[in-house]
């Protein structure tokens, strides 16, 4: 029998379930491929965002890390005492000054290794912790010791350095803290919930830093080619590695970060899609042939109905990625509105200060007024007098007019010179630093001079900066009036407030210094929190340094650093030349 014969014997039944069954087998093959593919996609694309996340959280890490431990180096260095203990390699004093200091921070981070001192030379002082190198072990390998990951003697930790110098600039010994790496893992944990492991390979040691304690994934890592890192199972889990490169302070102490991403999950979306077709190919056959049995209607009606499954198997997928993009969006506008909080905040700051600012000048002009106003009812009681006694001649009254108009042009003055502080200003200009200073000397006069304070203005050199001039004039007026209110608060004998201005090699410095014995908080840049003061809370809002410090560094580009003197606060406004 041949082909055709054969063709004709066949039932047209036969023959129609036949090419129904070829084309559902094919459709469900394309639909399985087209699922997988998808899927696949989407966990590539997760994936790689997961990549993306624990580079971001591990290199912000590392910039607090460097930024608060290098802080705190400075920190101790300008400690009483420090650098002269630094300067004559006084290893008691160090220890004596240092080791409350320690007792502190080790209790702030646990993953804190080591906090040592070197003299000029890189040679070890004193250490608390782990014991350090005796010599500072990159201080030869680099032109300039630095903060980073470093290897030596077994030990491999992140390193940053603070540099001690003396009043001449020059180094007079350096601050290293050692940090564990584990810390990192930690943090990439606290925030992402996924374990990662630092790995460290040298011609000698291997070094493997892990917070899991899952010896077989150890084991992997130690001993695999992490160039060709595949698929591993571990704990019943599957997971896919990932490498992020980590530079050390030099090139023998790069290291790598390995973490471990689970995908159990997404195999196990892949398997269950593959059944799902499965058993929709196997009941699309049955279906297929029941249907054909019983008339093409009912056929038709059943591939209706498995074509919405396939609508709704696709909607799935979608709503993956719909919910994808709404946890971005989310996040999103959770930082917008923090923004947006914050911006109010600092704009109520602004209003505050400048209510707190226009009581201050109120004060002042009554302190303005005070002489002037003595001064006209001294006039107004000898024309009286004069009058009296017949005795008011056309000349006395002449003079005494014009005493009395000298006395009010005066005080129109004083209200001219408050009325410009409080226009806006916003218009930055370039303006010799004499401005502002000679400024504020014409406001606060008469209050300080009422108040028995000193004022003494030292222009060494009449430099030029691009500013805001009320912004400027503000700033050290906050200044000046802080200084005040502490000197008559502590009833300072002999008080006085200087204000002095003068270049340092590339550097425009005002000065403004008192003689109240300085600011007793710690750490001292506290005072430039928001709502912080060291005033009665009748006489201090907290909110002036806090706006001088915005004032100065956010709004004209400069910097504000506060110290104690030999005799009170000094506070240094730096701007580069």
């Amino acid at each position: 029998m041949n082909f055709k014969s054969l063709s004709q014997s066949v039932s047209v039944k036969t023959k129609t379930i036949v090419l129904v069954l070829i084309v559902i087998i094919t459709l469900s093959i394309i639909f399985f491929f087209i699922r997988y593919l998808d899927i696949k996609n989407f966990a590539a694309r997760n994936q790689l965002s997961e990549l993306k996340r624990v580079t971001v959280v591990y290199k912000e890490a590392l910039k607090r890390v460097r930024k608060f431990y290098t802080t705190r180096g400075y920190a101790n260095i300008n400690s009483y005492g420090v650098e002269e203990a630094f300067a004559k390699n006084d290893i008691k004093s160090l220890h004596d000054l240092s080791l409350p200091r320690w007792k502190i921070i080790t209790k702030e981070n646990k993953y804190l290794s080591s906090f040592s001192f070197y003299d000029r030379h890189g040679k070890l002082l004193i250490y608390f912790g782990e014991k350090s190198q005796s010599q500072l072990p990159y201080f030869n390998s680099v032109k300039k010791p630095y903060s980073g990951f470093w290897y030596g003697d077994g030990k491999f930790a992140y390193h940053t350095v603070s540099e001690a110098r003396d009043k001449d600039s020059k180094i007079v010994g350096f601050v290293v803290f050692a940090v564990n790496p584990g810390y990192f893992l930690a943090q990439i944990r606290r925030i992402m919930d996924i374990d990662a492991h630092i790995y460290f390979d040298s011609l000698k040691h291997k070094i493997l830093f892990s917070l899991a304690k899952d010896k077989e994934i150890e084991h992997y890592i130690k001993n695999s080619n992490l160039l060709n890192l595949k698929e591993i199972r571990s704990n019943g889990k599957d997971y896919l590695p990932y490498i992020i490169n980590g530079k050390g302070i030099d090139k023998n102490s790069n290291f790598k970060i390995v973490f471990l991403q689970d995908i159990s999950h997404w195999e196990e979306i892949v398997d269950k899609a593959i059944l799902q077709s499965i058993i929709v190919m196997i009941l699309l056959i049955f279906v297929t042939v029941i249907v054909i049995n019983y008339g093409f209607d009912v056929i038709l009606r059943q591939l209706d109905e498995l074509n919405q499954k396939l609508v709704k198997s696709q909607s799935e997928l979608k709503e993956l990625n719909k919910d994808l993009q709404l946890r971005v969006q989310k996040e999103i506008g959770l930082k917008l509105k923090k923004q947006k909080e914050a911006n109010e905040k600092e704009r109520i700051l602004v209003h505050q200060s400048k209510l707190a600012s226009m009581g201050e000048m109120i004060g002042n002009i009554a302190h303005q007024w005070r002489q002037p106003l003595t001064e006209l009812s001294s006039v107004l009681i000898n024309m009286e007098l004069f009058f009296e006694r017949g005795k008011l001649t056309k000349d006395r009254l002449s003079t005494k007019i014009e005493d009395a108009n000298t006395q009010i042009n005066f005080m129109s003055k004083t209200i001219d010179d408050f009325r410009n502080f409080f226009s806006s200003g916003k218009q930055k200009e370039t303006l010799s630093v004499s401005v502002p200073i000679k400024k504020v000397q014409k406001l606060m006069s008469a209050s300080l001079k009422n108040n028995g304070i000193e004022f003494i203005i030292d222009i060494k050199e009449d430099f030029h900066i691009f500013a805001y001039p009320n912004e400027m004039t503000q700033a050290l007026l906050n200044l000046v009036s802080n200084a005040k209110d502490i000197l008559i608060e502590r009833k300072i004998k002999g008080a006085a407030i200087n204000i002095v201005a003068y270049s340092d090699n590339s550097k425009h410095i005002i000065e403004v210094t008192d003689n109240a014995r300085g600011i007793n908080i710690t750490p001292i840049d506290k005072i430039f929190e928001p709502y912080f003061s060291t005033k009665h809370a009748t006489s201090g809002t907290g909110i002036g340094l806090y706006m001088t410090k915005i004032i100065v560094e956010k709004n004209n580009a400069g910097k504000i650093l506060v110290d104690n003197g030999d005799k009170g606060a000094v506070f240094k406004i730096i701007f580069d030349s």
